[in-house]
């Protein structure tokens, strides 16, 4: 199970986002908003009766621009996308079996001075099974 190929998959289309950080050559204080994904932690949970009943992946991600309010608005446009969202994404033909993603917390991380970009982290749980 990859909830990281999930995760891209439900928001490349509408966002530009990169696994874990985003490039050096990417202008991110150009007024666009850029996000990076990464798996915090993951966790198999099993029963009496079978061997990996579901997955859980603890993700962040991250907004990155130099616009607050257009970092907030990309965060609520995931937080829409995501939270509660259940279902099957075939990619490769491969399916992956989503039971829920639910939106944990948001923080504003800060303002970084040399870079002149702000910073929002949102944290969401994935329930998968195979």
């Amino acid at each position: 199970m990859r909830a990281d190929i999930v995760i891209y998959n439900l928001l490349k289309d509408d966002h530009t986002i990169f696994p874990l950080v985003v490039p050096q050559a990417v202008q991110v204080a150009d007024g666009n908003v850029y996000l990076t994904y990464n798996i915090i932690d993951s966790e198999a949970t099993v029963s009496k009766n079978s061997f990996n009943d579901y997955d859980r992946y603890m993700f962040q991600i991250s907004f990155f621009s130099k616009d607050l309010n257009a970092a907030a608005s990309s965060a609520e446009q995931v937080r829409t996308t995501l939270d509660r969202y259940k279902g099957t994404i075939t990619v490769d033909a491969v399916d992956y079996n989503v039971q829920l993603i639910r939106y944990e917390s948001q923080e504003f991380v800060g303002y970084d001075e040399d870079l002149e970009v702000y910073m929002i982290a949102a944290d969401y749980n994935v329930i998968m099974t195979q």
